[in-house]
């Protein structure tokens, strides 16, 4: 379950530096002076906007003021330094390592096959991993194409990335919400699932007044990305886009780090166990070659960069990645998606998983 962390300015007077509020908190932030559990008039005085919506002029003057309505990714792409992982993987540099070696040492048909395993691994494990760059897009997919804005004076359909701040909206039954919103009139059941797990719909009414609640459970506001299963209620837009809970949500998922997984440790320790293994083995056999059997140096040299080769394990990195593509089929076939190969053997080293999410995940009720 998604617990409140927000962050809402209530102290009347000057609104504060926005660009500065954003340099401290860059995960999620409120516009500044907007508390949507204040009274309606006073939260739609601090919006700048009135219980008849916007007109078409304002509207595109606050679009290019606070941007379109929509979940964007921070801090760029993430692929091409999970394709750089790929191939700095521990065994993978061994695997260059052995290349590197057998073309010094004249095999270049073996140096070329290694090289294929390791492009053909990382192209693999890639593939297979590349969908968790797409956490923002995923949360992206909750937010409405279309929705109903009192604009001029009257009702209109219009795209939801066009909602700003100040909108009137009406929300119907069927109709996914597309900002976080402060209900003026009327009631509804949401579907909350999204993003408190919680299945059953919950009522949202603008009669019923919640003051210093969290935000997720005040009965008079609704979120982006949740949906409305009944009733019909007209309402005043208060955050868009990455302003939202579901905004907050999506900045989270971004800055989360990866822990190594267990297999991932083990693999990292046997890859350097084998690296000096080998190459104390290497060192060691060039005296003993030339002293105790009479090479020569430069031949000495080379016959231990061949069996410095010959101990790296070309084919183990390919078979962990295939065996674990395979459980990873396997899950899928149940309906368990997994982001991270690695993820699979974390999950079968799992003794005890603790929740409280005991109705929804058990008999989908309390």
């Amino acid at each position: 379950m998604i617990r409140e962390v927000s962050l809402r300015w209530r102290a009347p007077g000057p609104k504060p530096n926005v660009s500065s509020v954003k340099s401290r908190h860059e995960a999620w932030v409120r516009p500044p002076g907007h508390d949507p559990e204040e009274a309606a008039d006073l939260l739609l005085r601090d919006l700048r906007s009135s219980r008849t919506g916007l007109t078409t002029a304002e509207a595109r003057r606050r679009l290019l003021q606070y941007g379109p309505n929509e979940l964007r990714r921070r801090g760029g792409r993430r692929w091409p330094g999970e394709l750089a992982r790929q191939f700095t993987h521990p065994l993978a540099l061994l695997l260059w390592l052995a290349a590197a070696l057998l073309v010094a040492v004249g095999s270049y048909v073996v140096a070329a096959a290694v090289l294929l395993i390791i492009f053909l691994n990382a192209a693999f494990a890639f593939v297979q991993e590349v969908h968790a760059e797409r956490a923002v897009e995923a949360l992206a997919e909750y937010i409405p194409q279309r929705a109903k804005a009192v604009r001029d004076g009257a009702p209109q359909e219009i795209d939801a990335a066009d909602l700003v701040p100040g909108d009137m909206v009406v929300i119907e039954a069927g109709d996914r919400i597309a900002a976080d919103i402060r209900l003026l009139q009327g009631a509804i059941e949401v579907d909350m699932s999204a993003l408190t797990g919680e299945s059953v719909p919950t009522l949202r009414s603008a009669s019923i007044l919640d003051v210093d609640v969290p935000v997720l459970s005040a009965h008079d506001l609704v979120f982006s990305g949740t949906s409305c299963t009944g009733g019909e209620a007209h309402g005043v837009v208060f955050a868009t886009g990455m302003n939202t809970e579901l905004g907050r949500i999506a900045a989270l998922s971004e800055r989360v780090k990866q822990e190594p997984s267990p297999l991932e440790r083990q693999v990292r320790r046997v890859a350097w166990l084998i690296a000096i293994a080998s190459v104390a083995l290497a060192l060691a056999f060039i005296p003993l070659a030339t002293f105790g059997i009479g090479l020569s140096l430069v031949n000495s040299v080379v016959f231990a960069a061949g069996l410095l080769a010959g101990m790296v394990p070309e084919g183990l990195l390919p078979v962990i990645t295939l065996a674990l593509a395979v459980a990873v089929r396997a899950l899928a076939a149940r309906g368990a998606l997994v982001k991270r190969l690695s993820a699979v053997e974390t999950l079968g080293s799992t003794d005890v998983i603790c929740t409280d999410k005991t109705g929804t995940i058990t008999e989908n009720r309390m």
